[in-house]
């Protein structure tokens, strides 16, 4: 562990301690300056599909260093921009026509708050509200920040946040185990959305929404709920932002989460798993409707960094979607999460602090509790499952939202072989019991 560094790391205190020291990666592992071994189940942060060591992508980056390093993304155009850029719209859905390159997740955000209100502005309406929901985090960015719900206490002091989001109601309930919400708790969340969306529908551009709330406790939005949320969009003409950040490119079972409830959105932001995280890279697409709208008023689209669309970057996407493509990941994926929710319940079966598991892909959350009182455990008891885990050799995150959960959460590299997901497996257990 490193107890002191010159580098303030995100997320961190200035002295936070207990960081890994770690050296190299190889596969799905990590290796510190001990020499200790590391199973990475957390997929660095949850963009490295592929591991640390797939050779087709960086043989691209190789490649592409020798060709063209840097393009400038206002004047120069390149093959491999207009190769990456076809390949999305054919991935995603048959409406979506253009693809704006940015560098991160928060700045997919950021590009789609713009995009949803210049929408509406060029329409001639006054309309720029955005709906959002509770405990989704969208970025640390202040656009993204302000959009986001979760840990909101991490906001204080950087006020005023950006005006403009309303918070729709959270359609989740704790009786209601693993996704599978009764009739009653359904037609509950359903009425409190349709009365929270009328009440402001007048004012509303846009809706974004998490389609599993992932840092929020991977809480799977119910198909039910999306689609309403997405034929109320279509009637009003409110533009519908997926935020698959997260849960893009084969994390939850299919290439992109929202084609497994048949929903089109307006807007798609994409990161994390576009390159298997190996350099930063995102996109926004938007649909033909977007894009006939800004060619209507011969407006531009005011947004840039410096690094958009980098060649290097592209090329590694272009390389990763195309393995992914030709290995039918989404197929792996399924199975490893299959077998991960077979031994996971098995294996924690008979531990009484546990509330639930929630899996989607393979984003997983194990729910823990107090069995005395059946509440979330604190976020410094989590803090202490974490560290064990984190001592039994093995990388996983958490997620804390006060009265709602705290949870462990896994989500690993789809390149997880039997024996793999058994140790992670232990390891939770060995760490959960008590």
């Amino acid at each position: 562990m490193v107890d002191e560094s010159t580098c303030w790391k995100p997320f961190n205190k200035v002295n936070s301690q207990g960081r890994l020291d770690i050296v190299r990666g190889e596969g799905v592992y990590l290796y510190d300056s001990n020499g200790q071994q590391y199973i990475d189940a957390y997929s660095g942060l949850w963009n490295m599909h592929y591991g640390y060591s797939d050779q087709d992508i960086k043989n691209a980056i190789i490649e592409q260093m020798d060709i063209l390093p840097y393009a400038n993304p206002i004047t120069i155009n390149y093959h491999q921009n207009e190769e990456l850029a076809t390949l999305l719209c054919t991935i995603t859905h048959d409406e979506i026509s253009k693809i704006i390159y940015t560098c991160t997740g928060s700045e997919s955000i950021e590009a789609a708050i713009k995009i949803s209100r210049k929408y509406s502005a060029l329409k001639g309406k006054e309309k720029h509200l955005i709906a959002v929901m509770p405990n989704s985090y969208h970025g640390s960015y202040y656009g993204a920040m302000s959009a986001s719900g979760y840990e909101n206490s991490f906001k204080e002091g950087y006020g005023p946040m950006l005006d403009g989001f309303v918070t729709l109601p959270l359609p989740f309930c704790r009786c209601c185990k693993s996704g599978n919400v009764s009739d009653y708790c359904l037609k509950e969340m359903l009425d409190t959305l349709y009365k929270e969306l009328d009440s402001i529908k007048d004012k509303l551009c846009g809706v974004l929404i998490e389609p599993v709330i992932a840092s929020g406790g991977v809480m799977e939005l119910p198909k039910e709920y999306l689609l309403a949320l997405s034929q109320f969009c279509k009637d009003e003409d409110i533009l519908l932002i997926c935020d698959e950040v997260a849960t893009g490119f084969g994390r939850t079972g299919s290439m992109f989460c929202f084609q497994k409830y048949n929903i089109k959105p307006d807007i798609i932001t994409l990161s994390k798993g576009i390159n298997n995280g190996y350099l930063p890279l995102g996109a926004v697409c938007v649909t033909k409707k977007i894009v006939r709208e800004f060619i209507d008023k011969d407006t531009l689209l005011f947004h840039l960094s410096t690094q958009n669309g980098n060649p290097i970057c592209i090329a590694a996407a272009i390389a990763n979607i195309k393995k992914m493509l030709s290995d039918n990941i989404t197929e792996r994926v399924n199975i490893l999460s299959s077998l991960f929710k077979e031994m996971l319940l098995k294996e924690l079966d008979g531990l009484n602090n546990i509330h639930d598991i929630r899996i989607s892909g393979l984003m997983i959350a194990i729910d823990i509790v107090n069995p005395d009182t059946n509440k979330p455990i604190s976020q410094e008891e989590l803090s202490g499952v974490q560290q064990k885990i984190y001592m039994s050799g093995c990388i996983a995150g958490c997620s804390y939202v006060e009265g709602i959960t705290s949870s462990v959460l896994i989500l690993p590299p789809f390149i997880l072989k039997k024996n793999e997901v058994k140790k992670i497996v232990r390891i939770m257990y060995q760490s959960l019991m008590i």
